[in-house]
């Protein structure tokens, strides 16, 4: 299986694709306009403390306020009260754990995290420790051996209370190699305690660079090749990888073609496929991705699948395939929070495992934190993935001006009752001998034909003349009637 990052880089946009044998698996998309605020650490103001909601509302300086929850505050017991602990005015130093998305602000938490190639700072941390994903004993003691004999010389600010981890990045490297990033990371630590003083609210901290984050991170899936059309990011790439060398360093070319890269790679038309309800499956069947304020629901249907069988285990070669596509469009989609799957309904025990395996197991790469959880009497699997950044859709879609981001409008037919119930409510006069209708063409069709007979009782009745008029201006939902 051949794994690829394909980099498009540009004046105002950055955009990081990840394939498997050429199929889009992630996508991210970096505007200049509108950066992620995850890991920022800003001093900030309380603005209000909600008693109710266990949380407060801060101005961390951006247009919408952030939110912080008394579970993401420093050092706070099970029966505390937020209201005991922060106060409307009150500074204090946090850090974004979420971007804002839709109507809600960022989230916050006090308990800091700074990390670099080798090293993460946690502010919440008694203890030094070394990654669980080092799994050879003999380099985990001598890391360990070597951090615990540098820390008494670390001289970390007053206020910051808490200790280090050693990355997986750090298998093999030298003492001195981790005695510079472990004074590299003191350094930000003062550099963020030597800014307390300013006002607030103010940054005090911007993250490292995301970019170079993702593709350290993806790194760990096994890349064999890197292809970007930007010289300029090739030679960050080049020094990342010279500060950290991976362990299978992959091959990195500058795509130089006149076409766009995404496009000689047909990774555009998946992107715009990923921004669709309909994801069809190889077998037949289809998935229905429907994205909400409140939840995910995914739709599994067996759609043209006839099979070779006629019993239930005809329905598990579908949801077999569902499960892989379903975490594939997940990942893709940067879907989060709860999310429904609805399978076709199986009632045998050994299949519903089978399929729940195949599951997890196509999660099992996923870098953000997700729990799936076993079949519910209804059939459905439900999954939490947390959430840290907007989802797609957010990054590259607006609310719907026709439907008010219902996904529907009203139809021609209801549009056209409407209109004529305002009309028999209209009381004709001798001053008004017209009424003016102006809708959409379809509606002022429907008017014209369907329901003439009753725009003629109208006129009969009432001795009053009826306009229909195409306005182009107006949304498909509107009409005006105007009596002349």
């Amino acid at each position: 299986m051949t794994k690829e990052i394909f980099i498009n880089c540009t004046a105002t946009e950055t955009r990081l694709a990840l394939t498997e044998n050429g199929v889009l698996q992630q996508i991210h998309i970096d505007r200049q306009e509108n950066p992620s605020l995850v890991g920022n650490i800003y001093k900030a103001k309380v603005l209000r403390v909600m008693p109710g909601l266990q949380a407060a509302f801060v101005d961390i300086g951006h247009k919408r306020n952030a939110f912080i929850h008394i579970d993401h505050i420093h050092r706070v017991s099970s029966g505390d009260r937020i209201g005991n602990i922060l106060r409307d005015g009150q500074e204090l130093l946090v850090q974004v754990l979420k971007d804002p998305v839709n109507e809600k602000g960022a989230l916050l938490t006090t308990d800091l995290s700074i990390a670099n190639g080798y090293f993460v700072y946690r502010q919440g941390r008694t203890k030094p420790g070394v990654s669980l994903q080092i799994k050879d004993s003999v380099e985990r003691a001598r890391l360990g051996e070597i951090v615990n004999s540098m820390l008494p010389d670390a001289s970390l600010p007053v206020r910051f209370t808490g200790n280090f981890i050693l990355r997986s990045a750090a298998v093999g490297a030298t003492e001195t190699e981790l005695a510079q990033e472990l004074q590299n990371i003191i350094s930000i630590c003062q550099t963020v305690d030597s800014l307390r003083v300013k006002k607030s609210p103010t940054i005090l901290h911007s993250a490292a660079d995301q970019k170079q984050h993702l593709v350290t991170s993806m790194l760990k899936l096994g890349i064999d090749k890197i292809i970007t059309d930007s010289p300029d990011f090739l030679e960050k790439i080049k020094s990342w990888f010279e500060q950290s060398p991976p362990s299978h360093q992959p091959e990195i070319e500058l795509f130089q073609q006149s076409n766009n890269l995404f496009d000689t790679y047909r990774l555009e038309e998946q992107i715009n496929a990923a921004l669709c309800s309909i994801v069809e499956l190889d077998c037949g069947g289809y998935l229905v991705v429907e994205e909400t304020e409140a939840l995910v629901a995914v739709d599994v249907n067996s759609g043209s699948f006839i099979g070779k069988s006629t019993d239930q285990s005809t329905y598990v070669e579908v949801n077999l395939e569902a499960a892989v596509e379903s975490a594939r469009q997940i990942r893709l989609r940067n879907l989060s929070g709860i999310i429904i799957i609805d399978f076709i309904d199986m009632h045998s025990d050994k299949h519903r495992h089978q399929v729940l395996q195949q599951l997890r197991q196509s999660f099992s790469q996923d870098s953000t934190k997700t729990v799936i959880s076993d079949f519910t009497e209804l059939g459905l699997v439900q999954i939490a993935r947390k959430r840290k950044h907007p989802s797609l859709s957010q990054v590259l879609c607006a609310h719907c001006g026709q439907c008010d981001a219902r996904g529907y409008v009203k139809s021609d037919t209801t549009l056209s009752f409407e209109i004529l119930r305002q009309l028999w409510n209209l009381k004709p006069n001798r001053e008004c001998s017209t009424v003016e209708i102006y809708a959409s063409e379809a509606v002022i069709e429907k008017l014209e034909n369907k329901y003439a007979q009753q725009v003629n009782e109208f006129k009969v009745k009432t001795n009053c003349d009826v306009k229909l008029c195409t306005e182009h201006s107006i949304s498909s939902e509107q009409f005006k009637i105007i009596p002349v």
